[in-house]
């Protein structure tokens, strides 16, 4: 680094800070290290500067699933946000276990991270270990129950509530809520949702939950559904990946979507707008979730955290074909 800062005629400091991608060095200088740095063969020691400086420009971000579909937007988000800033992402993939999550999570303590972003519901307890560890914690996504730590999400409750008021606008009264599994925060909310703008019309609710939420957990709900005597004439799925699963079976069975039986989905996924017919859904700003999720963290590990903030981002109904006005017959 003394050679490069000699060569561009920079303290060693400035090319420190090029090599970061700091906003304090202009375009220029950058430019004119990174010249310098190809034609040396310079390579950063990640290692050496994580022992110098004590941080490590990492933050770890852990995920239930890395397949699920909902997860990516986020994670760019993130990136976006930090990645300015001279810090790199790391995804950690849970697949739903608390005992790998918690592995994961010991990331922060041996400095491997410098933050995590939880998008799993959970507060690994080896983070309650962490001194001052609301600086260094920030949930995005999924609520975690804990009022110390920065929260950013949409209110299912109130997106659910919108979902209901459209089929019910619609003329449509016996609506199903298929839900994800009762025990997250965030599937609650919006069978909680759901439970209330139905009571409010006056109309009877009836929650199916899964124990997951994605394609499968949505057919074999859509067949216990079909099982019962009364079916409903529209169903709302805890997630697209739900209403997926439930369409395809239902359509299986003969049943005309939206003539016979009208659905909405949550999430707004990538694939919703080309199902057949496409999918009404609630959109969730997922990438803009991810970078003020980003945004926080990185402020609080500069600044130190104040008290938690929780960011509560619109949610927006999508009303596609899936969706149809109660017809006189059924």
């Amino acid at each position: 680094m003394t050679d490069i800062a000699r060569m561009a005629e920079v303290d060693i400091s400035t090319v420190s800070r090029a090599l970061a991608n700091s906003p304090r060095v202009t375009e220029e200088t950058k430019e004119r290290i990174r010249r310098i740095v190809e034609e040396t063969g310079y390579v950063v020691n990640h290692g050496a500067r994580m022992l110098r400086s004590r941080s490590s420009n990492q933050i770890l971000v852990l995920l239930g699933n890395i397949a699920a579909t909902t997860f990516p937007e986020v994670v760019l988000g993130i990136e976006e946000a930090v990645q300015e800033h001279g810090y790199s992402v790391l995804v950690g993939s849970t697949h739903n276990d608390p005992e790998r999550q918690e592995i994961l999570a010991n990331q922060l303590l041996t400095g491997a991270a410098d933050g995590i972003i939880l998008m799993t519901g959970l507060l690994p307890e080896v983070v309650r270990n962490f001194p001052n560890y609301e600086q260094h914690v920030v949930a995005v996504t999924r609520m975690v129950p804990d009022k110390r730590i920065p929260q950013v999400n949409i209110d299912n409750r109130a997106a659910m509530e919108t979902a209901v008021a459209h089929l019910l606008a619609l003329g449509h009264s016996r609506i199903v809520h298929l839900s994800g599994p009762l025990d997250s925060p965030t599937f609650q909310a919006r069978a909680e949702g759901y439970r209330r703008a139905m009571r409010s019309a006056g109309a009877h609710p009836a929650v199916i939950p899964s124990q997951a939420f994605n394609i499968q957990a949505g057919i074999e709900a859509m067949e216990r559904l079909l099982a019962l005597p009364d079916r409903p004439t529209a169903i709302i799925c805890a997630s697209d990946e739900m209403a997926m699963g439930a369409i395809s079976l239902a359509t299986g069975k003969g049943i005309r979507v939206p003539d016979d039986m009208s659905f909405v989905g949550f999430d707004d996924i990538p694939f919703s707008v080309v199902m057949n017919p496409p999918l009404s859904t609630i959109h969730i700003p997922r990438r803009d979730m991810g970078r003020a999720g980003g945004r926080i963290l990185l402020r609080n590990l500069t600044e130190g955290a104040g008290k938690a903030e929780n960011v509560v981002l619109r949610h927006e109904l999508i009303v596609r074909g899936s969706c149809g006005r109660l017809s006189r017959s059924r």
